[in-house]
């Protein structure tokens, strides 16, 4: 499989070793005098690498579980999921099954897990206007928007055509009140073919394909919803269109510090100005140069309507391995820290930058938030991320909620 976001897995289980089990159950806080008092408090606990999270307009919670693993080497099982709960809390509506995508890299270690990525969902209503205001039209506006991670054409050919991962890289729409999946794209597929086209720009790594990071938002000039997914592997923004098409919006420059080309874009949020802001990983620059202390992974700003080979900007730099993003109602920039040390505690933070002032970027979380996946901010403004997102034993990851007291 690709070595990108599996590799950041396993640095994951390396690190985290050990810990996992004395955070359960924990209500933390952090605070002091340079930054808001911050309360993180366990709301949902018992899940296998949680990652996506996002609330719907009703204000009910969705979490994505990229699932466990089967017997090594690497295979498929079908722990991945999806869950609906009602409101912010831990009651459950319904689950809707996936495959879980799973590969030993390291016999030391345990097997890394892929599934069930991001999830994103339109929070301001569920209405959409499309000429007529149907039922049906009210109904599909509400859907959540899944990705899956990988491809089948990479698993594939990673495996010497021993796994048929049938749901690797592809766009679900999940039905508000069923759960029930339609695949909307094999975003997976295409973006393999694509890199395999432009070997080029990787010469590495290509053809290579990890859809992570999903947005689905409301464009009120044309009356529709629009969807974006951030492929990891391919190091690509991608809009998948009403007719199932998709294009490639920009390419996330992947040329960092010399020899590293190690970006690596993982989630997208839309600004306050309409444009789409994406984080990226820098797993290598951030933890294995000598001498790496964090703080070099980038935000890049995108035109949505922007088409390859136009190029993003860099908005803002400072942070470590960020995973999941969003923008709160106030403007502000959130997004989750899935490696960053810590002097005391686990791995993991979250940090807050304000709008008109990135270079302003607060940490908030350090030592509370043990491995952060994804964010998402309820109706009533708290903020709840998954955790323990890269720590592949069976049972450990939870969701918490986050609320800034000042």
């Amino acid at each position: 499989m690709s070595q990108r976001i599996p590799r950041t897995l396993l640095v994951a289980v390396a690190i985290f070793s050990g810990v996992a089990a004395s955070l359960v159950g924990t209500t933390p806080s952090v605070a002091s005098p340079e930054q808001p008092s911050v309360t993180i408090t366990p709301v949902i606990s018992g899940l296998n690498t949680p990652r996506g999270i996002t609330f719907d307009g009703q204000g009910n919670l969705y979490v994505a579980e990229s699932g466990t693993a089967g017997a090594p080497p690497a295979g498929l099982t079908n722990t991945g999921k999806v869950t609906k709960y009602r409101g912010a809390s831990a009651q459950a509506v319904w689950s809707q099954p996936f495959q879980s995508f799973y590969a030993s890299q390291d016999p030391t270690q345990p097997p890394d897990v892929l599934g069930p990525e991001g999830l994103s969902a339109v929070q301001s209503g569920c209405r959409r206007w499309d000429g007529h205001g149907t039922r049906l039209a009210w109904s599909n506006s509400c859907a959540v928007r899944l990705i899956m991670s990988e491809s089948h054409n990479g698993i594939a050919a990673a495996s010497g055509g021993a796994i048929n991962a049938t749901q690797a890289g592809h766009l679900y729409r999940l039905g508000a009140q069923t759960g029930i999946a339609t695949n909307l794209r094999d975003v997976g597929d295409r973006s393999y073919a694509w890199t395999n086209a432009r070997k080029s720009l990787f010469p590495d790594d290509f053809p290579d394909s990890n859809p992570f990071g999903v947005l689905v938002v409301r464009d009120a000039t044309k009356h529709r919803l629009r969807t974006f997914v951030a492929d990891a592997g391919a190091n690509t923004i991608i809009e998948v269109m009403p007719n199932g098409r998709d294009r490639v919006v920009a390419y996330i420059p992947n040329e960092t510090q010399p020899p590293l080309r190690d970006s690596t874009p993982t989630c997208i949020a839309q600004g306050p100005d309409g444009a789409l802001y994406v984080a990226t990983l820098h797993l290598v620059a951030n933890l294995f140069v000598p001498g790496a202390t964090g703080g070099v992974s980038d935000v890049w700003r995108v035109n949505p309507n922007a088409h390859y080979p136009q190029r993003p900007t860099r908005w803002a730099t400072g942070l470590t391995t960020p995973t999941g993003c969003i923008f709160d109602r106030k403007g502000n920039f959130w997004a989750t820290e899935m490696f960053k040390q810590n002097a005391s505690g686990p791995p993991g933070d979250v940090v807050r930058i304000p709008f008109h002032h990135p270079t302003n970027v607060r940490h908030l979380g350090g030592g509370s938030l043990p491995l952060p996946g994804m964010i998402a901010q309820a109706p009533g403004g708290a903020f709840f991320i998954t955790t323990h997102a890269a720590d592949p034993t069976p049972g450990t990851g939870q969701v918490v909620r986050l609320r800034v007291n000042r």
